[in-house]
């Protein structure tokens, strides 16, 4: 009743304690989850800004120089150009790279192919030159210029809306600057008489252009270079591998802090942006998506909102400019978020499994250990009967002879072979005691030597004889000829056929049967060996039980039911002396017919083969 009890208790304890362990597992997904999500968030918060800075930082170079080429001609004279040419000392002056501009030209709206004036930047002076080949022609700039709406009919409205029509495109003109990322160049149309066209029905058309030349080399190896460690440096060196690339499909790379990243199409980037405003393979959205979706966004992939101002966004799909970036360490950062979270959730259930498996050695170690107190206790309270039932014996007889109670030589003989069989067994308990304590503290000190079979059991039945005459026992012994000599220690392997016999005489009275075999088996456990059976025929022993029968203390129930008295240690210490021995102790047992313990030793060497190996 006391071990059900103390089994559902642990049973109870084992649920309660999955459930605790799957309450905190998936506590601990969702945690990870969050603080995973949190992590991306928070890094493509980070990659977001320093893009953005550096696309600003990058255009703030060219607006620059759009802010101070800013003139407003009137009649188209030598005075308007000068113009020009005293804002572009100005801007070189104070200007971070001023070997950014190549060149700064003016073109009038003539011929196909008209005559181009160069500024001289020493002279300060425009003087003629050849108008580039790479750059676009009369008509091409003049489409690029006409790009005010009209009706359905191809007319404009009333004459107050072609008035406003025509304010709006000089203001434009005035004030627009468009970035050619194919040359790469500034370009802004110059109309004269601003005031005067401002009554006309039609946009007027430019009257020239100026194109700013910009320097590829200089954007390629010092401007680029200088925004990514700007923006993109760690304590190391770069952070993230970074790219400038043009065109789209067979791309040219203007910029690459790599050697090979950028050439070709890189799927796994941390982050793209289309430098002048064009939403990758969208028709409409943002020009920045980061790996992930950032704090001021509803979904991935998304943007902060980024201003071109003062140039339009409208460079064609192939020519346009594209900053690419990955992550230099650990691969690109969303693989590195998916590791991270993998190992954080590796970690956090490897540290559940462990508290999982410490708390099951704690529920196991505690039921054994409550197991071996009530073993011991038992034990106590069976050594404690063992030894009262002899005191009480021989502390009668010795009343009676004291007081004269016993007359004749006939009685103090009986008197005194029966205090001799109590102190015999005393003896023997006593020897079992400090035979267990002695094994407990560390290996069992033997002399191993050859050691003859039938004397062996010869010895053990001489002293047993008293106990087996007592009991009544008919011993059936069946020993083989000339078995050969087994290793082992005399006392020690006698002690524990007398443990076994002793056994046998408890648990088989009721048939008052003993036998003891021995025979060489060819295929033992320790290979050749000798077997030495001590059997039975009494209560047995259940299957349940035999797992623990040689565990110190152990008593099965069936004998406690069948009142057999005893410590427990009896088989306990025949097991430990049979592993000294190099050998093994095996039980094989029946409820209601017996058991049978087998000693398996090994055979001695020849004594020839001892000799050439001393020799």
């Amino acid at each position: 009743m006391r071990f059900r009890v103390r089994d559902r208790a642990l049973a109870i304890a084992v649920v309660m304690t999955t459930l605790v362990v799957i309450v905190l597992a998936g506590l601990q997904y969702r945690w990870s989850n969050e603080v995973s999500e949190a992590t991306g968030v928070r890094l493509a918060d980070t990659l977001q800004l320093s893009m953005v800075n550096w696309h600003l930082d990058f255009l703030r170079n060219f607006s620059e120089i759009c802010l101070t080429m800013r003139v407003d001609p009137e009649s188209g004279s030598e005075d308007d150009l000068q113009q020009y040419a005293r804002r572009f000392a100005e801007w070189r002056a104070v200007a971070r790279y001023p070997e950014l501009v190549g060149g700064v030209y003016f073109v009038g709206a003539g011929s196909a192919r008209p005559e181009a004036r160069r500024l001289n930047p020493t002279t300060r002076q425009f003087q003629v030159d050849e108008w580039p080949s790479r750059f676009p022609s009369r008509a091409e700039l003049l489409a690029s210029s006409n790009t005010l709406p009209v009706d359905g009919g191809g007319n404009h409205g009333s004459r107050a809306d072609s008035t406003r029509l025509a304010e709006s495109f000089i203001g434009e003109a005035v004030r627009g600057w468009r970035f050619d990322p194919g040359i790469p160049a500034l370009l802004h149309p110059v109309v004269y008489n601003a005031a005067e066209s401002a009554g006309l029905a039609v946009a007027p058309e430019p009257a020239g252009w100026i194109v700013i030349e910009l320097n590829d080399r200089v954007i390629a190896t010092k401007i680029f270079p200088d925004l990514a460690h700007r923006y993109f440096q760690g304590t190391d060196g770069l952070d993230y591998e970074v790219a400038v690339v043009a065109g789209s499909g067979a791309h040219r790379v203007i910029y690459s802090s790599d050697q090979d990243f950028g050439r070709e199409e890189v799927v796994d980037a941390d982050g793209v942006m289309n430098v002048f405003g064009r939403a990758p393979r969208e028709p409409a959205g943002s020009s920045l998506k980061v790996f992930h979706e950032t704090s001021n966004t509803g979904g991935p992939g998304a943007s902060a909102s980024i201003s071109w101002f003062p140039l339009v966004r409208d460079a064609p799909a192939d020519q346009d400019w594209q900053l690419i970036v990955r992550h230099r360490r650990g691969g690109p950062l969303g693989a590195f978020v998916t590791d991270m979270h993998r190992r954080d959730l590796a970690i956090s259930f490897g540290v559940l499994l462990m508290l999982v498996v410490s708390m099951a050695m704690l529920v196991i170690t505690s039921s054994r250990a409550q197991r071996l107190a009530t073993l011991q206790m038992d034990f106590v309270t069976a050594v404690s009967h063992e030894l009262r039932t002899p005191l009480t014996v021989i502390s009668s007889a010795a009343d009676n002879i004291a007081q004269g109670v016993v007359h004749g030589k006939d009685q103090l003989t009986q008197y005194g072979s029966v205090i001799g069989h109590q102190v015999r067994q005393l003896s023997t308990l006593v020897e079992q005691v400090l035979l267990f304590a002695a094994t407990s503290k560390g290996p069992l000190r033997v002399n191993l030597q050859p050691v003859e079979v039938p004397e062996l059991i010869d010895v053990t039945l001489a002293s047993t004889a008293g106990l087996i005459q007592a009991a009544q026992f008919t011993v059936d012994r069946e020993i083989e000829p000339n078995l050969p000599p087994v290793m082992g220690d005399l006392v020690a392997l006698s002690q524990c056929l007398q443990n076994l016999m002793t056994n046998a005489l408890k648990y088989g009275r009721e048939q008052h049967w003993m036998g003891i075999r021995a025979r060489v088996a060819q295929n033992g456990a320790n290979g050749r060996e000798v077997q030495v059976s001590v059997s039975d025929r009494g209560i047995g022993i259940d299957k349940a039980d035999l797992p623990h029968i040689f565990q110190p203390f152990y008593r099965s129930p069936s004998a406690a039911a069948a009142q057999v008295h005893g410590t427990g240690l009896g088989l306990a210490l025949a097991k430990r002396i049979a592993d000294a021995m190099k050998g093994q102790l095996t039980v094989t047992s029946e409820p209601g017919r017996g058991s049978t313990f087998t000693l398996h030793l090994p055979i001695a060497d020849p004594p020839d083969r001892t000799e050439s190996e001393i020799a």
